[in-house]
């Protein structure tokens, strides 16, 4: 009996761990897949992005764009990522319902999880280091500006 509480425990240890981590990693895929599909918005970053998006949205327009054209040309990887990752969450279901459980192989799941999430990130972070190298010193002071711009605080209207 002293045995059911502790393995209870574990598979929600689990289940919690398996949450964040699939959140964290949605999160990632939505900014590459979004930027893919609907390009830089018009207006400021928002407080809440990521470095690469915060980064990338502060770029004058014509260096947004290539950076989006490069990422839309490189659509192929981006596909095979997400396959694999629909793939692992099926090998993830049957890994959660073994008998016994092991939790090594959960592990070794999400490490493959997040090396596609990775290679996926790597991607927009290698066409934002192109672009930023590509800047003329008068664009780069753009860019200074615009970073310091959207970096403020935003005030709330009352």
């Amino acid at each position: 009996m002293t045995d059911k509480p502790n393995k209870t425990k574990g598979k929600v240890g689990v289940k919690a761990l398996l949450i964040v981590s699939l959140g964290i990693n949605l999160a990632v895929a939505s900014f590459v897949v979004g930027l893919i599909l609907r390009g830089p918005p018009e207006r400021a970053a928002p407080q809440n992005q990521d470095a690469i998006a915060f980064l990338s949205y502060a770029l004058p327009k014509e260096h947004r764009q290539e950076i989006r054209r490069e990422l839309v040309s490189r659509r192929e990887e981006f596909r095979a990522n997400r396959a694999a990752l629909r793939g692992l969450r099926i090998d993830m279901i049957k890994v959660l319902e073994e008998r016994p459980f092991e939790i090594e192989k959960v592990e070794v799941l999400l490490e493959r999880q997040r090396s596609y999430f990775l290679s996926m990130g790597e991607l927009a972070h290698d066409a934002l280091i192109r672009r930023i190298a590509e800047l003329t010193p008068e664009e780069r002071a753009v860019y200074i500006r615009s970073l310091r711009r959207d970096s403020q605080p935003r005030r709330q209207k009352n």
